[in-house]
């Protein structure tokens, strides 16, 4: 999306049913936070409901795993976040220090587990309530070469696609980025889903697979990653690879107020078949949205793990949480303090549907299980954000200091 796409994009790109129906963007808002920001205030961790041992330990195996990217990235990589999560952990290099503290924690000792995240981190809470929801990675049939019955392509990310950092030109634009591609030497924006699918893109990117059901495809892109099952039974892995740039409209919602599905009943299954039945309608409704995510083959993803989201390593099942990276930055430790679950995870995707920490998406895992437990997610609860302190503020309370 996502997310993007959340566009796991990282979509980003990534995006589950509740985004589907657009519920997310209906999050409500405090008013005094800027559109895209979090509003993040310091608390103790005595504030996060239910932390403990056992939670810290959980949560510790996913940023473990995204100390992994990290350690590789040159030290100005930019991995977004807004205000002090932009100033604390906004740059790949700012967690070198905190990273190498963590490698040397015991996986199987909760306390130290404990202890690593309450000595490096400081929690911070966002403003206002977040509504949490989950996307899966779905299987569907494909194959990696064109064959009867497999004439739907994935493209991969075009060579004429660009991407720009406002920011480099002029400062007051902070981190916002624009996708395009140049036309008679201009910036113009980038074709529309239609328009790709439509045979646009044809010569400027690869098919990275090809599907054989047009609604598949368009589910496949809304998460933002997919295994697919080949002819041969063989199961390959798709990631996010960016998207085109152009805005996430929700056809779930769209079918809502054309009467198409009751409010009640939103998901990706429903819109699944409600789309199949009606092949007509199914083309408008698809084109209206005119995200387009691409993807790219993935390999040597470990058991039980998901394809590599927006922070570039696999997913964890309920480890791995999908944010606003322009607001929460790719790599932080998040806590989701929610009716259904309090949990440690880690920002290792892009929601693109969410708007500052108004959403988020939790990560459930591969399948029919991981989308029956995504679709049942509809949460409204509380998100912190643990953000490093400085290297020499870690030592000093890991030496005998106060703790938060």
């Amino acid at each position: 999306m996502p997310g993007f796409l959340s566009r796991r994009a990282r979509l980003r790109a990534a995006l589950l049913p509740v985004l589907l129906a657009g519920c997310m963007m209906k999050a409500p808002n405090t008013g005094v936070v800027a559109p895209g920001a979090a509003g993040l205030s310091p608390v103790a961790f005595t504030a996060l409901p239910g932390w403990s041992p056992a939670i810290a330990q959980t949560g510790l195996a996913s940023f473990v795993r995204s100390c992994r990217a990290l350690a590789v990235m040159p030290e100005d990589q930019t991995l977004g976040g807004d205000g002090v999560a932009a100033r604390l952990a906004g740059k790949a290099g700012l967690w070198r220090g905190v990273c190498a503290a963590a490698r040397a924690v015991s996986p199987g000792d909760p306390a130290a587990a404990q202890t690593f995240f309450q000595t490096y981190f400081v929690p911070y809470e966002a403003a206002g309530p977040t509504r949490f929801s989950g996307y899966f990675e779905p299987v569907y049939a494909g194959s990696e070469i064109r064959l009867r019955g497999y004439a739907i392509p994935l493209y991969g990310k075009p060579r004429n696609l660009v991407r720009a950092n406002l920011g480099v030109f002029r400062d007051s634009t902070g981190h916002q980025r624009i996708v395009g591609r140049l036309r008679y030497g201009k910036l113009v924006p980038f074709y529309s889903r239609a328009r790709i699918e439509r045979g646009a893109i044809a010569r400027e990117a690869h098919v990275v697979a090809w599907l054989r059901d047009p609604v598949d495809t368009y589910m496949v892109q809304v998460q933002g990653s997919a295994r697919l099952r080949l002819p041969d039974g063989t199961l390959i892995d798709l990631g996010f690879d960016g998207t085109n740039g152009r805005a996430y409209t929700p056809i779930g919602k769209l079918m809502v107020q054309k009467g198409y599905l009751q409010a009640n009943d939103v998901s990706i299954q429903s819109i699944s078949a409600w789309l199949r039945a009606h092949p007509a309608e199914a083309s408008t409704l698809m084109d209206a949205n005119k995200n387009y995510v691409f993807m790219k083959r993935v390999r040597d993803v470990p058991d039980g793990l998901g394809a590599p989201g927006a922070l570039g390593v696999p997913l964890t099942p309920e480890g791995s949480i999908a944010v606003d990276e322009k607001a929460i930055p790719l790599g932080a430790p998040v806590f989701v303090a929610a009716n259904t679950m309090d949990r440690l995870m880690t920002a290792q995707d892009i929601d693109v549907g969410a708007k500052g920490a108004a959403g988020a998406q939790i990560f459930f895992g591969i399948g029919r299980n991981a989308a029956t437990l995504a679709g049942a997610t509809d949460d409204t609860g509380r998100l912190f954000v643990l953000l490093p302190r400085p290297i020499a503020s870690a030592s000093a309370t890991s030496a005998g200091g106060p703790t938060s």
